[in-house]
């Protein structure tokens, strides 16, 4: 018989307050402002924007889920919001982002359990490798590698004020019915998927959120730039450069995570190369290529700035510039 294993969820590590609590394999324990009744097991977070049931963990003989139990505010697993009601596989350094707290899971190392699934991995892979239309948005931070090389003696404080930023875009993106995709360094990457039974239709209403939330992005960032607190470089302006592209990618997820799967294909690198375009003469500029303004044009002006050669693409690319909504 196999030995039954454990695991740890540590609340708010990295802090001077930080508790850890052990989980068994087959137990569910249950997250929210409220105290469980019954002899159920649950983390208790006592915090208003906290929901009385908001999550729960399951702890799986193949591995630990998270579920969000249709909370008020949302549950996120490493910045990306998880849909209420479906199951989302952890792994070891996974982090649970609920109101002000933060959970650190630290599931059991699980070997030898599913053989079946070590066997036919590709299989699996491809099988959680699925297509969508879908609108991408890119931002990266002007200059962000000048700043970096000013403040080479104290990499951290560039690093933790970039964090600071990006967590407040991804919040202003998950209001806005976006999803994370990931940030890296300097770069954030995200996504609105089209979804309903007219695909024309879809990709519109999802062009145009993330137009919308583009421009929400950009004014959201000048604030922030304004506040030493957040941003504490005043000789250095802060201005994110943005991007969209819409088009068919392949949402790809490569391990049990599936939170957050990577974008792969044309339009995912199309998208960062339109942001590359932005010059140092424009910081701070949103620009489109041609089907996100074709979605989007009823509702939104834009300026043509003409067309590119994008390399692996075999036509030039139109591009354009997002000004602001229509009336």
């Amino acid at each position: 018989m196999r030995e039954q294993t454990s695991g740890t969820i540590t609340v708010n590590p990295d802090t001077p307050e930080a508790y850890t609590v052990q989980l068994m394999e087959g137990e569910v324990m249950q997250v929210g402002r409220k105290p469980a009744s019954g002899g159920v097991k649950k983390l208790v977070l006592p915090f208003p924007e906290v929901s009385g049931q908001h999550a729960e963990v399951r702890c799986k003989p193949d591995g630990w889920t998270v579920v969000d139990s249709g909370s008020t505010n949302g549950t996120t697993l490493n910045g990306a919001r998880l849909t209420p009601g479906r199951e989302y596989h952890v792994r070891r350094g996974d982090r649970i982002k609920i109101a002000q707290y933060e959970l650190l899971i630290y599931p059991p190392d699980i070997q030898g359990v599913v053989e079946e699934e070590m066997e036919d991995a590709q299989d699996r892979t491809q099988f959680r490798i699925q297509m969508m239309n879908a609108t991408i948005l890119v931002g990266d931070i002007k200059g962000f590698t000048t700043l970096m090389e000013r403040h080479a003696d104290k990499p951290t404080l560039v690093m933790q004020a970039a964090q600071k930023v990006f967590d407040h875009l991804n919040e202003e993106i998950n209001r806005n019915f976006g999803q994370l995709e990931k940030i890296a360094g300097d770069a954030i990457m995200a996504y609105w998927q089209g979804q309903g039974a007219d695909p024309k239709s879809a990709g519109s209403v999802s062009a145009c959120q993330a137009c919308f939330t583009a421009l929400k992005l950009r004014t959201l960032t000048t604030r922030m730039g304004q506040d030493q607190s957040c941003w504490p470089f005043p000789y250095h302006p802060l201005m994110l450069d943005m991007a969209l592209a819409t088009g068919p990618v392949a949402a790809g997820n490569l391990g049990h995570a599936v939170s957050n799967p990577a974008l792969l294909g044309d339009t995912a690198n199309l998208v960062f190369r339109l942001e590359k375009l932005i010059g140092d003469d424009r910081p701070g500029d949103i620009i489109v290529e041609g089907a996100t303004y074709e979605l989007a044009k009823n509702n939104f002006k834009f300026d043509f700035l003409g067309q590119t050669n994008v390399k692996g693409r075999r036509t030039a690319v139109d591009v354009y510039r997002l000004i602001e909504p229509v009336g």
